[in-house]
């Protein structure tokens, strides 16, 4: 700093970087929760001004077996995944976009921009736990790393253990 306050350089290390984006996303995630940016509604409000209004007794209510049965089918589903693999509950994703921006070739969204591993190969081990550590709602679960010879893996194995 010079003699006026006038900031002219600073260092910054990796780790406050992540968090100063972490923070960031955050606050988008916070603004999209709000209505700002929230792509739910802006995709609702394209769908209202195209289709006439419809009237609520027009739309046939979901059966209670219908409801159970796919209720049944997630839960099978759970129940046979391998811990060892990395998975995203993607019913339970927010859209909060941590990790599509984290890596867009390793995570992306489906048809109701939910998240899903789209290919586990596409990123790093640490970027499944960062991912996973970043995710508001907690539904990355990033199993065991593939490459066993990536720097840092026990620590990594430290971090992910808290979601398994």
């Amino acid at each position: 700093m010079d003699d006026r306050n006038s900031l002219f350089r600073s260092v910054v290390d990796d780790r406050l970087l992540r968090a100063a984006r972490r923070c960031r996303e955050s606050w988008h995630s916070l603004q999209e929760l709000g209505g700002i940016h929230n792509s739910h509604a802006e995709q609702r409000a394209e769908h209202r001004a195209a289709d006439p209004p419809v009237s609520v007794a027009a739309a046939p209510p979901q059966a209670p077996a219908q409801a159970e049965a796919e209720a049944t089918a997630e839960a099978t589903a759970e129940e046979l995944r391998n811990p060892d693999e990395a998975y995203i509950e993607t019913a339970r994703c927010t859209t909060c976009n941590e990790c599509t921006q984290m890596n867009d070739k390793m995570f992306a969204y489906n048809e109701n921009k939910q998240a899903y591993i789209a290919d586990v190969d596409a990123g790093t081990y640490a970027q499944l736990v960062e991912a996973a550590e970043s995710c508001q709602v907690s539904i990355i679960h990033p199993g065991k790393p593939r490459d066993a010879d990536e720097p840092g893996l026990e620590a990594l194995l430290e971090r992910a253990r808290d979601f398994t």
